[in-house]
């Protein structure tokens, strides 16, 4: 398979690092998870988990059918192979079994897939942590491919798992954590169960020695974003301390790129707080520069620093940091690209923006804030594409 790790991982669920060069974080911490994981046990580990779009690109940029890559048709490797198999021989696996494929398959955002082993892993769950994990893995695909619709009802199955008492208390307070997050980010679940969540996770966060750092640690990048919604400086940077200080803890337990990933995103929680909450530009390029240095194959992480300086009217610095990313590879190829073109139309290098622009056109863009500047630019600099690009787009029929 060609480019880079991620796009590799999210194809074949493998990589070859002498073909890609260096593997970042998230593909190094999805592989190894697969290959590591027991189908016997639950706790199947996710890195993060991406967006249904983020396959789509990642397949028309390799040159492959998107259908036949979301629904396991195309099995470019060993790994995908036995995946798909399994998923062929779904009624034969135990019920931790059916959740442990369900996750794998979340992992590499095959979410119709994994919905429909989930649901034959939920016609015969039984016990509160089959129902628990089967409830998570729920309110993950719904969170991912149908916008939250949903996972307010997750969370309740959740919560009632919880309250038999039998849970482990790191995955209660991953809950908690999640219930929190996704309660600011897009209002998720109901109020009333935010606010047990809440109540929760602190109980158990304050009984020291009670849950392992690596919950810790996202229960409280979690909780900060409590006193950020206030406008509380002080209190935000102390929850933030307290989840580098339990990441710290962890990878001095085990140093896998799981671990790592903890760390990383304490560093892009950190810049978006000293962004947003603080204003202090010094702080977001420490954070964002301890983000890079740390992953410096992740694409993101220049687009996370270069969005920081298109803030603060930093539009040369972004453009670099841009150009970086997309020249890294997927994921986002087409939005760091969009940015790049931006930051460099803005600076009036036209010869660079447009190429962008054209480069988008030519991948299939017909959105008028991509074919409008490169129109612009190309009759501005006399370039052939001038005649080829239309003059107006039809508007879309809002009904």
């Amino acid at each position: 398979m060609a480019g880079n790790a991620f796009q590799q991982t999210m194809l074949g669920l493998e990589f070859d690092q002498d073909r890609s060069g260096p593997a970042d974080l998230f593909s190094q911490a999805c592989v190894e998870q697969y290959d590591d994981s027991d189908p016997s046990q639950y706790g199947y580990l996710f890195a993060q988990v991406f967006e249904p779009q983020v396959l789509l690109e990642v397949a028309a940029l390799g040159g492959v059918d998107h259908e036949a890559v979301t629904t396991l048709v195309h099995r470019p490797t060993a790994t995908l192979a036995d995946l798909a198999d399994a998923v062929d021989h779904v009624d034969e696996l135990a019920v931790v079994g059916q959740i442990h494929l369900t996750a794998a398959l979340v992992s590499i955002s095959r979410f119709d897939v994994a919905a429909r082993v989930l649901t034959a892993a939920s016609a015969r769950a039984v016990s509160a942590r089959d129902k628990f994990e089967i409830a998570m893995l729920d309110f993950v695909i719904r969170n991912r491919r149908d916008d939250g619709t949903g996972t307010a009802q997750a969370f309740r199955r959740m919560r009632a798992a919880i309250e038999t008492g039998t849970l482990p208390p790191e995955r209660v307070l991953d809950a908690c954590a999640q219930g929190v997050v996704w309660y600011f980010k897009r209002r998720e679940l109901a109020e009333a169960d935010y606010e047990w969540y809440l109540a929760k996770g602190a109980d158990l966060a304050d009984r020291k020695g009670l849950v392992e750092p690596a919950a810790l640690s996202s229960w409280y990048r979690g909780i900060a974003m409590v006193p950020a919604a206030r406008g509380e400086v002080e209190t935000t940077r102390r929850y933030m301390e307290q989840a580098r200080v339990a990441a710290s803890m962890t990878l001095d337990r085990r140093n896998r790129p799981y671990e790592l990933h903890l760390m990383k995103t304490y560093h892009e929680s950190s810049l978006k707080e000293h962004l947003y909450l603080n204003r202090d530009l010094e702080r977001v390029e420490e954070s964002g520069r301890a983000l890079i240095d740390l992953d410096p194959a992740w694409s993101p992480s220049y687009g996370e620093l270069a969005e920081a300086y298109v803030k603060f009217g930093r539009f040369d610095e972004a453009a670099g940091l841009f150009d970086q990313a997309a020249s890294i590879g997927p994921p986002y190829v087409g939005y760091h690209e969009l940015n790049a073109a931006r930051c460099h139309d803005r600076l009036g290098n036209d010869e660079q923006a447009l190429s962008l622009y054209l480069r988008l056109v030519e991948r299939g863009a017909t959105n008028e804030d991509v074919v409008g500047p490169a129109r612009r630019l190309a009759v501005r600099t006399g370039h052939p594409a001038a005649g080829d690009l239309p003059a107006t787009l039809p508007v879309a029929n809002p009904a």
